[in-house]
């Protein structure tokens, strides 16, 4: 191998050898002894460097996948005897790389096993050197990879590998597993004691294959036996409770897994297991695989009761029901446990119990357990003392999603009883509110989520009381969290909005707290908004007392330590709902929302003054940062009006007109362009909707200076808005679009003609992304009849235009794309392909728009299975259909005569595809055309 192009494996490599390294990975890929190569070295450990083994391996990874079942017999020789010499030789490997040999055995097995290689297992077997750990490790590590491949279920499987799954499990059953099961059985006696991984990791292997070989082979007292003895030694305790979890957990018929697992339940109590957690020994790890242990039996048991309730089998129903009860007070104990994991292993459990709750009534003594379970929930509920609100790291995080995970189990026990529910939140919530200031703030907390998350409408208790003078963030939270979650409670009970703006307006948005101010303007926002026709009367007050907050200080960092800009958004939002609200007269209306908008537009400009006459780079990002602020300000206060009818009534129109000019001054300077541009875009878009045709004087300015020295992110960016501006005015802006159309795709290729690193991911992404915008903006000028401006442009672009269609229909690597590129091709076709239609077109489209719909399915790259790729069979339908129904007798005739011919399609294919194109709907036209693709490629092969 070539030492020198390895270098870009190596931490410290520059990119130019870390592409080489990747060309010489593509050429060893590639090359037919390329793999024979990096087989020898490592084999022969000619490099001892790990890096290099797993290069090596994934090349010879590349040749098993690509073109192992198509190489020479010589070659599978090779490849096994060299498999069969790993389990031999190759010691001493760390991890990761022997995990990449165990797959490559994985993936080799899958091909040959068991027609090619039917003495698989028995070569492994033969091979294996039971007193040398590491050839023992290896072996096991195989097994994992083929049950990987074969059996795991979180594999995404093809109904061809299914059945090939399926067969080889079948083949194993009848032919080794008797012989594998008694190798794991004497690993694990030989490593108990010598190697405690080797026998750790020998029970995952049995975990692994027991759900789908015959239990009898685990289940008895050989296996048990050693299981159980585990169970008291620590370095094998935590594998074999998940081993058992397995077992418990096999499909098997109702009345035999009742018999297995309470089999194990009594022997697992007996001997003390689930009883153990007080002793001194006890860590959280294997207390929390007790608990799935535990969560497995009691799911196994839950499914057995459903099949015999679907059978009406009452004898066993009861049995089972008794079964689960003994399970119960396990279950109460782990789900209660201090430590979170514990709990949440035991969730699945708590589910499915709450669900067979649901068939009995609750005279039949189901109270208790009930409310027993609600307490425990609420109680798991609370936050830890160490919980860091200010800070929050991976430790909050998990804890929010186990919250999430006991909200499912809340929400489930409530269903079962409501009224117990609610007087127990009652309760609780009662009196934490009594007992206000003596009690601990997780506690006040959780008595507020529970009533949060219980559904009910708010009382007039929780409206009335001093909760938001509390001073603890999670309790100021979680009230105004319950204000807006049940708002429409306001909506018949309008008196207490006074008391609730009250609370926004002055103990929440001026809290001392900035998580409480900031949260609390996203949700002052959303509260304005769904109460708007309930303010009439208070509108006004409010809008005096919110004007005070949206004060713009010439320091924006004064801002920023009160509110952030994004918080302002919101409250410029909620201004802007207030102000309609207020049920003023069209110029009352106007006055107040030039109050809000004068400010923003003279800092706006004092800000852009400022921008102009810096130079330094610091100061230019704070004052960009702040005028992309005060766009976004003015264009949150523009969001309650929905068209420009609106906006116009409400007097509120010139407001924003006038503001326009001023704003779009943003487009013309360099500095910060991007932030600016951006800021102005987002305003402009806001503006075709409040503004409608009085924005058309502006277009023209605007467009232009947004094309000027664009960068692909700034056109990524500008496609929407020029879509808009097409979607909204049609052929009204027909006549400029013929003036910008070329520079606007000008613009688009230079920025795709840039050279691009294919290693750099997000760059690539980028491209494709800008590809994408391009056929949005072509579809934009189909699908709203401007047309024309494409025809306008010469024939010359015209056909430079389709070829980019083409290309894209066929050669874009996103089938959703594609399907996009398809549905432009036949709105052309509709527009054109007709007599007296463009000129030339007809000629064109049966040159290159009809191969492309035969070309995009027949790539080896599409996958015709994929859900995106039959939706573009669609659009392909579509496209024969519309050409057929435009030229007719024309279109058949040129398909006979000439192209399915050169296409190589058999004439009875051929014929038979003709038919159904002529007498079949473009919906019942895409099933057969699957079908068809994926016969003419089959025929290729």
């Amino acid at each position: 191998m070539d030492d020198s192009a390895l270098q870009g494996l190596y931490d410290h490599c520059t990119p130019a050898q870390r592409q080489l390294t990747l060309r010489y990975f593509e050429q060893l890929k590639f090359s037919p002894e390329g793999w024979k190569i990096c087989a020898a070295d490592f084999t022969q450990k000619r490099h001892s460097d790990d890096q290099v083994k797993f290069f090596c391996l994934q090349v010879m990874e590349s040749f098993i996948r690509e073109r192992y079942s198509t190489c020479s017999d010589d070659d599978v020789l090779y490849l096994r005897t060299l498999f069969l010499s790993w389990l031999q030789t190759q010691c001493n490997e760390k991890s990761f790389v022997r995990n990449k040999m165990a797959q490559l055995y994985g993936l080799a097995f899958v091909l040959d096993y068991p027609l090619k290689w039917a003495s698989f297992f028995a070569d492994l077997l033969r091979c294996l050197q039971p007193g040398l750990a590491w050839t023992v490790d290896l072996y096991l590590r195989i097994l994992l990879a083929i049950d990987e491949n074969v059996v795991d279920r979180q594999t995404i499987h093809t109904a061809e590998e299914h059945a090939r799954n399926v067969a080889i499990k079948d083949n194993m059953r009848d032919t080794c597993v008797p012989e594998l099961v008694e190798s794991w059985y004497q690993i694990m006696v030989a490593y108990e004691q010598l190697d405690p991984s080797i026998c750790c990791l020998t029970m995952d292997v049995v975990g692994a294959y027991v759900s789908w070989i015959d239990i009898n082979l685990i289940a008895n007292d050989r296996f048990v036996g050693l299981l159980l003895k585990y169970l008291s030694v620590k370095s094998l305790r935590e594998n074999s409770a998940t081993c058992l979890t397995y077992i418990v957990s096999k499909g098997m018929e109702p009345l035999a897994k009742n018999n297995l697992v309470e089999s194990f339940f009594k022997i697992l109590v007996s001997v003390g297991v689930f009883t153990s957690a007080t002793s001194e020994d006890m860590d959280v790890d294997f207390e929390t695989t007790l608990a799935k242990l535990m969560s497995g039996m009691g799911c196994a048991l839950v499914t057995s009761w459903n099949k015999f309730l679907k059978s009406n089998d009452e004898r066993n129903l009861r049995a089972t029901r008794e079964a689960i009860e003994s399970k119960v007070p396990y279950l109460h104990r782990y789900l209660s446990d201090e430590d979170d994991d514990v709990s949440e292993a035991v969730i699945p459990f708590a589910v499915q119990y709450v669900g067979i709750l649901k068939h009995y009534s609750r005279s039949q003594g189901n109270t208790e357990s009930i409310q027993s379970l609600l307490c425990i929930v609420i109680n798991k509920l609370k936050y830890d003392e160490s919980y860091n609100f200010t800070n929050e790291g991976e430790e909050e995080a998990l804890f929010v999603e186990f919250r999430k995970e006991l909200k499912v189990l809340f929400d489930n026990i409530v269903l079962l009883d409501p009224k117990l529910a609610f007087d127990t939140v009652q309760s609780s919530l009662s009196h934490m509110l009594a007992n206000l200031s003596y009690e601990p703030f997780m506690n006040v907390e959780v008595a507020l989520r529970a009533f949060y998350m219980l559904g009910e409408i708010i009382t007039e208790k929780v409206v009335e009381s001093q909760v938001s003078h509390y001073d603890h963030v999670a309790v100021l939270l979680e009230f105004y969290e319950v204000l807006v979650r049940y708002e429409k409670f306001f909506v018949t009970a309008k008196h207490y909005l006074p008391g609730v703006m009250d609370c926004f307006l002055e103990r929440g948005l001026k809290n001392v707290h900035i998580t409480v101010r900031s949260r609390l303007c996203y949700l002052f926002c959303r509260f304005v908004k769904t109460l708007k026709n309930q303010m009439d009367g208070l509108a006004k007050q409010v809008f005096e007392r919110l004007s005070q907050l949206l004060i713009v200080f010439p320091d924006w960092n004064e801002v920023g330590a009160y509110f952030t800009g994004y918080d302002l958004m919101f409250l410029y939002e909620a201004a802007g709902f207030v102000i309609v609200s207020c049920g003023l007269s069209p110029e009352s209306s106007g006055d107040l929302m030039s109050r809000v908008l004068t400010p923003v537009v003279e800092r706006f400009r004092l800000a852009m003054t400022q921008l102009n006459s810096t130079e330094d780079m610091q100061q230019q990002e704070t004052l960009a940062q702040s005028i992309y602020n005060l766009l976004s300000f003015a264009s949150r206060a523009s969001k309650v009006f929905v068209n420009h009818q609106q906006t116009k009534q409400s007097g509120c129109l010139n407001c924003f007109a006038e503001a326009l000019p001023a704003f779009l001054c943003g487009l013309e300077v360099p500095k910060q362009k991007e932030l600016l541009q951006s800021g102005v875009r987002q305003y402009l878009h806001r503006m075709i909707i409040c503004l409608g045709d009085e924005l058309l004087k502006y277009v023209p300015i605007a467009i232009s200076l947004l094309l000027k020295d664009c960068k692909s992110h700034d056109i990524l960016e500008f496609i929407p808005l020029i879509n808009q501006l097409i979607t909204k005015y049609k052929e009204r802006i027909a006549p400029f679009l013929d003036t910008v159309f070329v520079s606007v795709v000008q613009t688009i290729n230079k920025c795709l003609n840039e050279p691009c690193d294919p290693s750099d991911m997000e760059e690539v992404r980028e491209r494709q992304n800008l590809q994408k915008a391009y056929y949005l903006f072509i579809s934009s000028l189909t699908t709203n009849d401007v047309t024309q401006v494409i025809a306008n442009q010469g024939a010359q672009f015209l056909e430079e235009v389709l070829g980019t269609l083409i290309t894209g229909s066929v050669e874009f690597p996103d089938p959703a794309t594609q399907k996009l590129c398809f549905s432009i091709l036949k709105k052309l076709v509709d527009t054109w392909a007709c007599e007296g239609g463009l000129h030339g077109f007809p000629e064109y489209m049966y040159k290159n728009i009809l191969p492309a719909c035969f070309l995009a399915p027949l790539r080896a790259t599409c996958d015709l299975n994929d859900g995106n790729a039959y939706l573009m069979l669609s659009e392909i339908a579509g496209v024969l259909k519309a050409m057929l129904s435009k030229r007719g007798v024309e279109m058949v005739l040129y398909l006979q005569g000439s192209y399915l011919a050169s296409i190589r399609m058999p004439p009875l294919v051929a014929q038979d595809f003709l038919q159904r194109l002529q007498h079949t709907d473009a919906k019942a036209l895409k099933p057969y055309l699957k079908d068809l693709f994926l016969e003419l490629r089959t025929a290729s092969l």
